[in-house]
C-alpha cells in the first residue's frame, strides 16, 4: 500500500505511474462516492490468474483531519497488519494529512508515505522542458518562463497549457513565444489573474463578468479555486508573520517570495480582518469538496462562494 498526498493531482498521478507501469489490472475508487469499507471488499477479489491489482483510491480523507467512520477505520486497521499480498492499494488525497491521527501513524509506520511538495521555479522549468522534448518540441528559456508565468507557477495548469500548445501546432517543431501569447495569455495571464485580483478586491460585478467569459472559455473552475485559495493562504500568512515580529525581508525568505508579492499580499490582506480569512480559506476548501464529489454544479458553487465573500 502506499498513500500520496499533496495540492498537485499531475504531480500526485506521476508518481502513481511509477508503481503501477504498464499495468492493466487496475481500477479507481473515490470515496466520495464509496466507502473504505467498499475498497476493502474489493481488494479481497484476486483473479483466478494470479494477477497483480491495483487499486487507485482517490479522496482518502480519512488520513486527514476529517472525520470518519469508526467502524470502517478499525476494518482497515486489522486490513494493514495482514493486506491481501496479490492487490495493492494506493491512496491519495489532495490536502494535507493528519500526522496526529491513529490511523495515519500505523499506516505510516508499515507503507510509504509521499507528499508531493509545491515545485519551484528550476523544477517547473525542468518539467516543461522534458515534456517538450517527449513530444518532440523544442522550446526556449524565455518561452518556459512565460508559460510558468502565466500559469501562476501551478504545475496542473501548466501541464493542460501544453496539451494545448502541442493540439495547436499538431506537429512536432519549436515552440514561439508569440503563438504562446495567443493560446495562453487571453485564457490564463489575462482572464485568471484580472478574475482572482477582482474578487479578493471585492469588485462583485467584474469578477462575475470575467468568470461568464471564463466559462465560455471552458477554464476549469478548479483551476480557479486553487488560485483564491493560494492567494488568500498568502494573504493570512503573511499578516500572520507580520503580526509576529518578521520583517518583510525574512518573509520573503521564509515563503520563497520576492518584494512585490509580499508587499501585494500586505495591501490585499487590509480589506480583510484575519478571522474572515480563515472562513474564506474554510469555505474554498469546502467548495472543492462539493465540486469534487459531484455534489453541485461547479460553476454554481463558485458563484456561491463569490457572493458570500461579498
Amino acid at each position: 500500500m502506499y498513500l500520496f498526498y499533496g495540492e498537485s493531482f499531475r504531480l500526485i498521478e506521476e508518481e502513481i505511474k511509477k508503481i503501477i507501469k504498464e499495468s492493466s489490472n487496475v481500477l479507481t475508487m473515490d470515496l466520495n462516492v464509496c466507502t473504505l469499507n467498499d475498497v476493502l471488499e474489493e481488494a479481497t477479489y484476486v483473479s483466478m490468474f494470479q494477477e497483480r491489482k491495483y487499486i487507485i483510491v482517490r479522496n482518502a480523507n480519512f488520513f486527514t483531519s476529517e472525520k470518519t467512520k469508526e467502524e470502517d477505520v478499525q476494518f482497515f486497521l486489522k486490513y494493514i497488519q495482514n493486506p491481501i499480498p496479490l492487490t495493492t492499494i494506493l491512496f491519495t488525497c489532495y490536502t494535507k494529512v493528519d500526522a496526529r491521527k491513529k490511523v495515519y501513524k500505523e499506516f505510516s509506520q508499515k507503507y510509504p508515505v509521499k507528499a508531493t511538495d509545491i515545485l519551484k521555479k528550476p523544477d517547473l522549468m525542468n518539467k516543461v522542458r522534458d515534456m517538450v522534448f517527449q513530444n518532440k518540441y523544442k522550446i526556449d528559456n524565455e518561452t518556459i518562463e512565460y508559460i510558468i508565468a502565466s500559469c501562476q507557477n501551478n504545475f496542473d495548469l501548466i501541464y493542460n497549457e501544453l496539451q494545448k500548445i502541442f493540439l495547436y501546432y499538431e506537429t512536432p517543431q519549436k515552440i514561439a513565444l508569440t503563438d504562446v501569447y495567443e493560446i495562453v495569455s487571453k485564457t490564463l495571464m489575462d482572464n485568471n489573474f484580472k478574475f482572482v485580483d477582482a474578487v479578493i478586491r471585492k469588485e462583485g460585478k467584474f469578477a462575475l463578468k470575467i468568470l461568464e467569459d471564463l466559462y465560455t472559455l471552458k477554464v476549469e473552475p478548479i483551476a480557479l479555486l486553487i488560485l483564491l485559495a493560494r492567494e488568500y493562504r498568502l494573504m493570512y500568512s503573511v499578516n500572520y508573520l507580520l503580526r509576529n515580529g518578521y520583517r518583510k525581508g525574512d518573509i520573503c525568505k521564509k515563503l520563497g517570495l520576492q518584494d512585490w508579492q509580499v508587499d501585494k499580499a500586505i495591501t490585499n490582506a487590509n480589506l480583510y480582518y484575519e478571522e474572515d480569512l480563515k472562513k474564506i480559506i474554510r469555505d474554498l476548501g469546502e467548495v472543492d469538496y462539493r465540486i469534487k464529489s459531484g455534489k453541485g454544479d461547479r460553476f454554481l458553487e463558485l458563484k456561491s462562494f463569490l457572493l458570500k465573500v461579498w
